[in-house]
């Protein structure tokens, strides 16, 4: 009897754990926020004019505009609560805030730990802030000269890699201000959104931002990783997009002096578009999803996809390879841009390398000895030079003069093409030279003039062909002048992806084709020659 009333009682006791624990599963975030009457949000105090302390001990600012519009929509009051960098996540988990408000970019890598919500409410990158009247115009005015750039911020290196930057790295942000300000560096390095406040110092009130922001990444409003899929998720993921059709979000810009950012216009125009049929692109799928072309493309997945963009993310998944000029659009017309431009640095550097071996050999055949001499003597100096050293002497010696004299510029293509036909041109001068030499000894009488120069490029044929390839392979030295030819475009996207490894490898495999192409270009060309000869 007794064992039967022990029974029932740890029965009863278990059921009740039971109801309990299936209350508990169904009170989500969005009743208790609702209960409590209260939404707590996670916002800074120290990246003004995003979140701030004003005179009051208040936070502040654009960020806190926004939890305050969140809490609006669910019909509670708001309480804020300072997070730092380094613990906002940290909060979320603890239960602490129900929501993070606080400048942080949406990455795969916090998708772990947190439920990040779509659509992105900002954006930021890396810009500059310069002295009034530095007239720059372009990423590439900066190259080779000082810039200033705080230590620890993940664009430094990328963004010196990318343009040539000279990049004068101090502790903090007031030893950095204190450089620009001294005229230690003709610009700062920084994240543009920080830059806001920066300006707001009387000190640097006339300073400028004359550069679009590179290197952009979205920031999202963060919850709780429990609170994926959620009605708190759809309720704050609703919210922002509505913003986004509004304008709201350029409203609350406009109202903290923030200087426009792209992102926002661009984002109003993609969640207000509409289909053929007058309903918007960026409607709730039947899935309660938003659709692919409105969301982040760095955090889709294959299933969500078609295509050649599918075949891409399928091989990340599967196969870990990050081919992103395969799923990522962007990328993809980056590196087919560069490879536009290598092929014209190919067929350009080829012509002008024959261009120069022609005339520099005809020159020193024409029977005036002092330029025998001198076209002699350059050949073998422009063959001893490298031509890395010469791209270098020219863009930033030479050329650095013609600019601080005269204002004059260069563009990079040209003068990489110069350089690397001057290089090749000088082996090709020596080539014909010998080749002009046996000729001599075979016919007597002959001489190297337009008529006979064809029997000479015959002759030299496979000392000519074998420059004009490495002067092919050697075009990718042009992307240490920043021209964004294939070497320069995938420098560009590791920078941007950190996939280094597949990148290289799609870089060589090419590399290879276009060599390869160019070999059996004049594999063909020779034998097209024999052909002629014989008849």
């Amino acid at each position: 009897m007794i064992g039967d009333r022990m029974r029932l009682a740890v029965g009863g006791l278990l059921a009740l754990a039971a109801i309990l624990c299936s209350r508990d599963a169904l009170a989500d975030r969005f009743d208790l926020i609702q209960k409590r009457g209260v939404l707590i949000a996670g916002v800074k105090s120290d990246y003004p004019p995003f979140g701030m302390l004003d005179a009051n001990g208040r936070l502040v600012g654009f960020e806190p505009d926004l939890a305050a519009e969140l809490a609006r929509r669910l019909g509670v009051r708001l309480q804020l609560l300072a997070v730092s960098s380094t613990n906002r996540l940290q909060k979320l988990q603890d239960g602490a805030v129900d929501v993070v408000v606080a400048t942080l970019g949406d990455t795969p890598q916090r998708r772990q730990i947190a439920t990040l919500v779509e659509p992105s409410y900002y954006a930021s990158g890396a810009t500059v802030v310069t002295p009034p009247n530095k007239h720059l115009s372009s990423w590439a005015d900066l190259r080779g000269k000082k810039v200033c750039a705080t230590q620890g911020a993940y664009f430094n290196r990328p963004m010196a890699q990318r343009f040539l930057l000279d990049l004068q790295v101090f502790n903090g942000t007031r030893d950095t201000r204190l450089a620009l300000r001294d005229g230690r560096c003709v610009a700062w390095l920084y994240d543009d959104t920080g830059i806001v406040g920066i300006l707001a110092d009387a000190e640097l009130r006339n300073y400028e931002t004359p550069l679009p922001s590179m290197m952009t990444s979205p920031w999202a409003i963060a919850l709780a990783a429990s609170e994926r899929g959620s009605r708190l998720e759809r309720a704050v993921s609703d919210a922002v997009a509505d913003w986004h059709r509004r304008g709201s979000l350029i409203a609350i810009e406009q109202r903290w002096g923030v200087r426009p950012s792209q992102f926002l216009v661009d984002m109003g125009e993609l969640w207000t578009r509409q289909q053929p049929d007058g309903s918007l692109l960026c409607g709730r799928l039947a899935n309660g999803n938003w659709p692919p072309e409105c969301r982040n493309k760095s955090l889709l997945s294959s299933d969500e996809v078609h295509g050649m963009q599918r075949f891409g993310l399928l091989l990340k998944e599967h196969a870990g390879l990050d081919v992103t000029i395969i799923h990522d659009a962007y990328d993809r017309g980056l590196f087919l841009n560069g490879l536009w431009i290598s092929l014209q640095l190919m067929a350009s550097c080829i012509v002008g390398s024959l261009a120069v071996g022609c005339l520099g050999a005809l020159a020193a055949e024409a029977g005036f000895p002092l330029l025998n001499a001198f076209v002699r003597l350059t050949a073998a100096l422009g063959r001893m030079t490298p031509p890395l050293l010469l791209i270098y002497l020219i863009f930033f010696g030479v050329g650095h003069i013609i600019v601080s004299r005269f204002g004059w510029t260069f563009d990079g293509v040209a003068i990489a093409v110069a350089c690397l036909s001057t290089y090749t041109g000088c082996a090709i001068v020596s080539a014909l030279l010998d080749a002009s030499a046996v000729l001599k000894d075979q016919q007597p009488g002959f001489s190297l003039r337009w008529r006979t120069l064809a029997q000479a490029l015959r002759l030299a044929y496979a000392p000519v062909v074998a420059s004009l390839i490495n002067v092919v392979k050697a075009t990718g030295m042009a992307s240490v002048i920043a021209v964004p030819e294939l070497i320069s475009a995938a420098t560009a996207i590791i920078a941007e992806q950190g996939n280094s490894a597949v990148m290289m490898n799609v870089l060589m495999v090419t590399y290879f084709v276009l060599v390869l192409i160019v070999v059996q270009f004049f594999n063909l060309l020779e034998r097209k020659i024999l052909q002629r000869a014989q008849r």
